[in-house]
């Protein structure tokens, strides 16, 4: 197993795709364009905030003050939501507990701004729980670029070698490829199941129990 296991937040440790659509659809109302039916909220969400809005924008309104508009309104209402259908995944809490009970450092890399994920990562998790917690920061690459696993090894004492990915979308598996680590494809969350099939990804697992072997078998 290795040192340090690397978690995308949203859609891999944490299910927040329905208050996330409601506050979208909410941004959007108030905006004065149309709004999408909860389900297909999985096929826009991933990649940073301004690419997430785009496709949910007609396309001949899908100009950058349009998305600064919805990302603007959305960031607020978000913030403020009491978010009662967020909560971690089946299994989670348990596999990470065990992990870090067999020494491996655990952090989290969102494409969420550090402070909304600061707070969600504490509302959703015991305090302290995390090694490091890396989010989308102004001026700093967002994921795929890996600056946020640079800064997750810096902050953990280790190196990329150590570390492995875990993230359920097409910019984990990315963000992976560009630090030269493995990524594991979690089937549970709202990436493309055809993904699971993408040669850069080491395996793709549909529970918390077979991650854990899978875990245990990168050296």
């Amino acid at each position: 197993m290795r040192k340090l296991a690397i978690f995308d937040f949203d859609g891999t440790l944490v299910n927040t795709i329905t208050d996330v659509a409601l506050c979208f659809n909410a941004a959007l109302r108030q905006c004065g364009y149309p709004t999408h039916p909860l389900e297909r909220f999985d096929s826009f969400v991933g990649g940073n905030l301004e690419t997430v809005v785009s496709r949910m924008l007609p396309p001949k309104e899908c100009s950058n003050s349009a998305i600064d508009a919805v990302k603007t309104i959305y960031r607020q209402m978000y913030l403020q939501s009491d978010k009662p259908n967020t909560k971690p995944y089946p299994g989670v809490m348990a596999l990470l507990r065990e992990l870090k009970e067999a020494g491996c450092k655990l952090a989290v890399n969102s494409n969420k701004g550090q402070v909304l994920l600061d707070d969600m990562v504490n509302r959703m998790f015991p305090a302290a729980f995390f090694d490091a917690v890396v989010g989308y920061q102004e001026g700093k690459p967002s994921k795929p670029e890996p600056y946020g696993v640079d800064e997750i090894c810096r902050q953990c004492g280790c190196v990329r070698a150590d570390a492995v990915y875990i993230g359920d979308g097409e910019s984990d598996i990315a963000t992976a490829e560009r630090a030269g680590i493995p990524c594991v494809f979690v089937s549970w969350g709202q990436g493309d199941k055809a993904l699971e099939t993408d040669a850069r990804v080491f395996r793709a697992v549909p529970d918390t129990d077979q991650l854990k072997q899978v875990l245990q078998m990168i050296a």
